[in-house]
């Protein structure tokens, strides 16, 4: 062997350790805030999997301020840069480029995503990714706010590398009807780490620590108080159910926003449910709530994939949720969710809620399909990948 061969073998050999600890992507993220949501939830349990762990994962945060996930996210290994939406912005996003040296700009911000990928062309970034995860921004429409969606779409159209969405119904509902003519657009569904599901059935300490009846049937709803989730309607939905059956107790799970919650108790009040109601705000073992519970209700007005409806299947527990596209999609792989219109009456949903509680439960296994993460996490690596191939 020549010296020129034996040097390049010995140089190879030396470089190893320092090639196998390369990330293979950095991947910067973009959201409003890292809080318990569904979208941030379901990202962390993707930071989780083996088939992403080379990747180095960084989060631009819009908001500003901390976020309740931010300690999670560093325990993984990533990294959390507040960037809040001030004048600023735009110098100091391109700036966090540079210095992550990311390759990858993946945003989940509805529409807004077109200005962010934009700032990522201009730095050259050569994967800029789009990710829709509800049906709307959820904002009101006004003239400016058409003016301003009209001219980010036109920005996303031309700048994303990608475009994904949570469910068909998202990706028609915030892109357009024709998405599958487009090869840059993709459904990749979100999936949970079904390990937080495995373990005993705790239903009598959830009602113990609620102050429920230890044999009380149990409904639950997840999900941020707010409007849109519909929290004021679920209320009257309950009070219904309890006309039929008088024991039935409820657990809401959520952290407040917009002052939701003063509004929900007031429902609450009116409708004199106090000693029937409990509202639980934030919590970390949900879980460990869903496979106590009997029944969620959930009749949100927007969604893209509902993170609630896909966890109560992973605990067992079956739902009766509004028909919205996302949902409809779950109940076709799920024989535990019930879809009902959200114009349907109170007593409606009482009586679909009613039937689903007196039928015989039948096991889900979301293992290996797509609705695990496992799943989910080889898909967006073939879907990060494509973009160096």
């Amino acid at each position: 062997m020549d010296a020129a061969r034996v040097t390049a073998l010995a140089w190879t050999v030396f470089r190893m350790p320092f090639m196998v600890s390369e990330p293979r992507h950095r991947v910067l993220h973009v959201f409003g805030r890292m809080v318990r949501g569904g979208a941030e939830m379901r990202t962390i349990d993707l930071m989780r999997q083996e088939s992403l762990k080379k990747c180095e994962f960084h989060f631009a945060t819009l908001g500003g301020g901390t976020g309740s996930l931010d300690a999670t996210i560093k325990s993984l290994n990533g990294h959390v840069h507040p960037c809040p939406l001030t004048p600023a912005f735009p110098r100091r996003f391109r700036q966090l480029i540079r210095v992550t040296k990311c390759d990858i700009v993946h945003s989940h911000v509805h529409r807004f995503s077109g200005y962010v990928l934009r700032l990522a062309h201009k730095e050259q970034v050569p994967a800029r990714i789009a990710h829709f995860r509800s049906t709307g921004d959820g904002h009101l429409t006004t003239l400016r706010r058409r003016v301003q969606r009209a001219l980010t779409a036109h920005w996303l159209d031309r700048h994303a590398t990608s475009i994904v969405a949570v469910s068909e119904g998202a990706m028609k509902n915030a892109w357009t009807n024709d998405w599958r003519a487009d090869p840059r657009c993709r459904v990749i569904y979100n999936g949970l780490d079904l390990q937080q599901f495995v373990g005993p059935n705790d239903r009598l300490g959830v009602r113990r620590e609620f102050g429920f009846p230890s044999d009380c049937p149990l409904l639950i709803h997840v999900g941020l108080l707010s409007a849109f989730k519909n929290q004021e309607r679920l209320v009257h939905i309950f009070a219904e159910l309890r006309k039929r059956i008088p024991g039935y107790r409820l657990l809401l799970v959520g952290r407040d926003s917009e002052g939701t919650q003063t509004r929900v108790q007031q429902t609450i009040a009116a409708l004199r449910l106090q000693s029937e109601v409990v509202i639980a705000g934030e919590r970390r073992d949900v879980p460990r709530l869903l496979k106590a519970a009997d029944l969620m209700v959930f009749p949100s007005l927007r969604e893209g994939l509902p993170g609630a409806v896909l966890e109560a299947c992973a605990a067992g527990t079956p739902v009766v949720a509004s028909d919205l596209p996302g949902t409809m999609e779950i109940a076709a792989r799920c024989s535990l969710v019930r879809c009902v219109s959200l114009a349907a009456s109170d007593i409606e949903w009482s009586n679909a809620a009613e039937d689903v509680c007196s039928a015989v439960r039948c096991g889900v296994d979301l293992s290996n399909g797509p609705f695990d993460a496992i799943t989910t996490a080889w898909r967006l690596r073939a879907l990060y990948e494509s973009h160096f191939s």
